[in-house]
């Protein structure tokens, strides 16, 4: 009898995951107001819950993207947010990785009628970062079952810092998190239900998420002891291990785009020629010595430090307080589940704390999704804990009363991230480049050939988005400052007067209306050289040609009669 209830019990648990939103739902309820089953007040209580199953979702998701768009970046940005906006436009090859699944995806944004195409490259930022936040919200039901405490760790999660941060203009981070959200969801709920077809849809998942940004690699283990402890036997079957192999060689097949497009020498190219040699040192840590694990073992526990105050940033502190109670309460209701969502938060904090790059923060984005999860699970947790409190008293209407305003406080937590993340992350004021880039372009005339330039990284990219993104100016060409002799007296060369070296060897000009950039016009053939210093942004000494013939201050009055462009070091994404 007890054999045929477990029986019963096991198809009625199958028969539940095969719709869809139980898929999404499974938690440890009932709490008043939660996902769990109600106690009575018929079919239209239950209809209500039904309906706020879906609209739950769907109001976080759109919530988070109506406030993104209120801070996005209006139209063009700078160094890599320029570059994501026209990659596509001209199938070119971005800096390493190559980012194949960010080209494709950016590619059909593109074709939306709305706006110049930069916006609507950094729309779908916006629209990954809202589909983040929604993934918070459908694991902490699948964990909690609670939809109180799944809203309100979701939009905490969406209004967060450094996830905001990255919603409103042109980045990969926002689809990272997106992506590492769909993965760690679709797995835990294959090992909750142990079907197979969920298995394989989280490791394709897992596989397309690598051609948008390599850190998924650190996800590795964590997949990996979800199917351990979930069934072994699935890793000692010869014909599952190799459909699992074949999904991952599926999203490897990403990457002939980058192998191909190299070969046809794209406008945009960091890779250079194709050579197999070449490709693999584009793709490793060897062309970025340093940046990688660069921390001794005795400097993690100050980077640890850091870490932990960087958690605090992003959920202030009841939010911290809160997300540990979650995990541990996680622990103690399923080691198995609180181990793979464990090492996935480590393996992403152990790459970005150990990446020697000032951008090392964003790296940390699904490691804040992952404690995300832990804040609704702390939260279903005080809900429970007042509930339980509560069902001894008598006077139902002041239990009522006090569960309802809790709730009520828990869906109000996320205004205070919302109102004080703001004005540090509003964009859509921001037209600096746009206008910059725009004035330089009309100027310059669609045949123009700019040298590069490390300190003017951002304008560059700005200037290469106004010629080739908006306007189609496919002749306009980005050259390193060796292949100028290759162009002079072809086409106008411009460069910015940044005290480099190599301006010594060639006669320059200034540009009228474009303070801090040059013409070249000839090669230098002798003339006398003198010392002046350059009064831009960042101070140093530079060698120049004084075309006044005496002093240089004349050449220091026409080439840069003020600061008109931002000139500052900035580092070039590596990874």
């Amino acid at each position: 009898m007890a054999q045929h209830r477990r029986h019963h019990h096991r198809q009625a648990s199958q028969r539940a995951d095969r719709h869809g939103a139980a898929l999404f739902q499974k938690g440890t309820g009932p709490i008043p107001g939660s996902g769990g089953a109600p106690h009575g007040g018929g079919h239209l209580l239950t209809g209500i819950r039904r309906a706020g199953r879906v609209l739950a979702p769907l109001g976080v998701g759109a919530l988070a993207l109506v406030v993104y768009l209120q801070t996005l970046l209006p139209g063009v940005g700078w160094g890599d947010t320029a570059r994501f906006q026209y990659v596509a436009r001209v199938w070119g090859i971005p800096h390493r990785f190559g980012y194949p699944l960010y080209i494709a995806l950016s590619r059909l944004f593109g074709y939306l009628p709305v706006g110049s195409l930069a916006y609507r490259i950094n729309l779908m930022s916006a629209v990954f970062a809202a589909l983040a936040a929604v993934m918070v919200y459908f694991l902490v039901m699948r964990l909690a079952g609670d939809q109180v405490a799944a809203v309100s760790a979701a939009l905490s999660f969406a209004f967060s810092r450094a996830l905001w941060g990255q919603a409103v203009f042109a980045e990969v981070y926002a689809l990272n998190a997106f992506l590492v959200g769909a993965v760690v969801l679709t797995l835990l709920i294959w090992h909750q239900s142990r079907r197979i077809g969920l298995l394989y849809l989280g490791v394709g998942l897992y596989a397309l998420s690598f051609g948008n940004h390599m850190t998924v690699v650190t996800l590795v283990p964590a997949v990996l002891y979800l199917i351990l402890v979930t069934d072994y036997r699935l890793l000692l079957d010869g014909k599952q291990v190799l459909i699992l192999a074949g999904l991952m060689l599926l999203g490897a097949l990403q990457y002939l785009y980058v192998i191909l497009r190299a070969r046809q020498q794209p406008l945009l190219n960091e890779l250079g020629p194709f050579s197999w040699k070449g490709w693999l040192h584009w793709m490793t840590r060897s062309r970025f010595p340093g940046q990688f694990f660069g921390y001794s073992l005795g400097d993690q526990v100050d980077r640890l430090r850091l870490y932990l105050d960087l958690l605090e940033k992003q959920f202030f502190r009841w939010g911290y307080i809160i997300g540990w109670i979650g995990a541990w309460e996680r622990l103690k209701a399923d080691l198995k589940s609180f181990g793979f969502l464990a090492l996935a938060a480590l393996g992403f904090f152990a790459f970005g704390m150990n990446y020697g790059g000032v951008t090392f923060r964003i790296y940390l984005i699904p490691s804040y999704l992952i404690f995300a999860v832990f804040v609704g699970c702390g939260l279903s947790a005080i809900r429970r804990w007042l509930a339980g409190l509560l069902r001894e008293q008598r006077r139902r209407g002041l239990a009522w009363t006090l569960q309802g305003g809790l709730a009520a406080v828990m869906l109000l937590m996320p205004l205070y991230p919302l109102w004080t993340n703001w004005a540090e992350v509003d964009q859509s004021g921001n037209v600096h480049y746009g206008q910059m880039a725009r004035r330089f372009v009309e100027q310059a005339g669609p045949d123009f050939v700019l040298v590069d330039s490390e300190p003017h990284y951002d304008d560059l990219e700005a200037i290469l988005y106004v010629a080739w993104g908006e306007k189609g100016w496919y002749n306009a060409r980005w050259i390193e400052p060796g292949q100028i002799d290759d162009w002079l007296g072809r086409r106008p060369v411009y460069a910015w007067d940044d005290g480099a070296a190599w301006h010594a060897r060639y006669v320059e000009e200034p540009v009228p209306g474009l303070p801090g950039m040059v013409r070249v016009v000839g090669k230098d053939v002798g003339s006398t050289q003198v010392q002046r210093t350059c009064t831009c942004i960042c101070p140093r000494r530079s060698t120049v040609r004084c075309e006044s013939g005496g002093t240089g201050k004349s050449a220091v009055e026409r080439v840069l009669p003020g600061v008109g462009f931002k000139q500052r070091p900035v580092e070039r994404r590596s990874a």
